[in-house]
């Protein structure tokens, strides 16, 4: 196996075209979608960060973190094992499977979506009063009970599009979501004052209309798949989706307990600040974001089909791809990031800089390793994964509990970004060690793409 991968340069010369064009051509929709999410996105935080002020945008952020978390929980690891399962069963073109499949995981999700918003119900004052200190959050929390499910069903079916390789469609609904929640928020500016609550009722609207539309658009794909539903048993997918649910509870601990960890011990003013100096940074994957939603149904696909020569250069172009484009926004930010943080949120949030500093190191070493995770998640080693993700979620909790009390939201930046740096490093190594194909970006290849680039755009200016 490991012969296979090592011979990288022939592989590279022999690849067949047709890879970098079902990269790049998913990319290009998913470029679109993610270029118009990212825009809506930005927008959509910034008049809330201007509408809300620091410390109503701290309350809003805690809220979304705790749906996240819960989310997390509901979701039993379904999304990823559905986009590795429905790509098997729609690259096999076994429709009668992909139909069960769904069938078996609406029905686990349904369920778990409905024990966990009855939690979230029940705990919603212990949770504001004794764990975040703030009253108010409680009633904020009664939203979860709607929002929850309907994240939940809109994961899942823009999941199943990205198993059956739909990127455009995988791509649209998020930004249907964040066009009605722009729409309304541009409502509500009109306002002298914004309350969290009509903020609230916007951003559920939007997850609805996107679940909608996600629903009538499968239903429509799903009337050509004329055999019937083979029968699946759902234990059979929890056991495929637990251990993922595991890993993916543990990278939460790396992205969203930092803002939980940080309103235990700080002022929601505080952790305004950081949420926005966190949204700030993540803009700087923007472009692994995009690759992530590309690589995952493609690396089931060439590992399911033993082609690890094709499975090797298909990771590390795309890695290569995904770091090069990242490069100049973290060079940006680490250069103007207080300007920057002044005028998009306004003067207040200035005093996050240090934190932006901390993430972008965290984020500018999760864009150069690549799609590590899914590498270990769609060969078959989740266990390995899911190992890596433990340690480092517990080791990112307790750095957050230490340093968040000593020094705020430094001490969380600082904290999240050595937990992602760990992990990612781990998960390299580990994804190296188990398919023996290496993940990170390759300096052969960014040369061969900026020449690549260079020729396109001397040729471009000579005609």
């Amino acid at each position: 196996m490991r012969g296979q991968a090592d011979n990288f340069p022939q592989a590279v010369i022999k690849i067949d075209s047709l890879i970098k064009k079902k990269i790049l051509t998913g990319s290009y929709y998913v470029l679109l979608g993610q270029a118009a999410g990212l825009v809506l996105g930005t927008a959509n935080n910034i008049l809330l960060a201007r509408l809300l002020g620091p410390a109503n945008f701290g309350l809003y952020a805690i809220f979304l973190k705790t749906c996240n978390v819960a989310e997390i929980l509901s979701q039993l690891g379904t999304n990823a094992s559905t986009v590795k399962l429905v790509g098997i069963a729609a690259g096999a073109g076994d429709w009668g499977r992909l139909k069960g499949i769904l069938h078996s995981t609406w029905r686990i999700i349904i369920a778990s979506s409905a024990i966990t918003a009855l939690i979230i119900w029940i705990t919603r004052r212990p949770l504001s009063l004794q764990v975040f200190n703030s009253p108010e959050l409680g009633g904020i929390l009664a939203f979860g009970v709607a929002l929850i499910p309907l994240q939940n069903g809109l994961l899942l079916v823009r999941e199943t599009f990205r198993g059956l390789q739909d990127l455009k469609i995988v791509s649209f609904l998020p930004v249907l979501q964040q066009l009605v929640l722009l729409a309304a928020l541009a409502i509500l500016s009109l306002k002298v004052i914004t309350s969290i609550r009509s903020v609230l009722t916007a951003f559920c609207t939007g997850v609805f209309c996107a679940l909608a539309a996600g629903l009538l658009l499968l239903r429509r794909r799903a009337a050509h798949w004329e055999t019937a539903a083979e029968k699946v048993d759902a234990t059979a997918i929890l056991a495929e989706s637990l251990p993922m649910m595991v890993t993916r509870g543990s990278l939460l601990a790396i992205s969203s307990m930092d803002v939980l960890v940080l309103g235990m011990h700080a002022n929601s003013f505080e952790v305004g600040i950081y949420s926005a100096v966190s949204n700030l940074a993540a803009t700087s994957v923007f472009s692994l974001g995009i690759i992530n939603q590309v690589i995952p149904a493609l690396i089931a696909h060439y590992h399911a089909q033993k082609d690890l020569q094709t499975l090797a250069y298909v990771a590390r172009y795309a890695s290569t791809v995904g770091a090069l484009f990242s490069f100049p926004v973290f060079i940006l930010l680490l250069l103007f990031g207080k300007p920057v943080l002044s005028i998009v949120f306004g003067p207040q949030y200035a005093g996050g800089i240090l934190a932006l500093n901390f993430l972008l190191i965290g984020q500018l070493i999760n864009s150069v390793t690549g799609s590590c995770g899914y590498m270990l998640q769609m060969t078959g080693q989740h266990m390995t994964l899911m190992k890596i993700s433990i340690s480092c979620g517990m080791l990112n909790l307790i750095l957050n509990f230490v340093l968040a009390r000593y020094f705020g939201k430094e001490g969380v930046a600082a904290a999240t970004a050595l937990s992602l740096v760990m992990q990612n490093v781990l998960a390299v190594i580990m994804a190296r060690k188990k398919t023996g194909i290496w993940t990170m970006a390759s300096m052969e290849m960014t040369i061969e793409i900026l020449k690549q680039a260079r020729r396109y755009v001397c040729t471009l200016f000579s005609r």
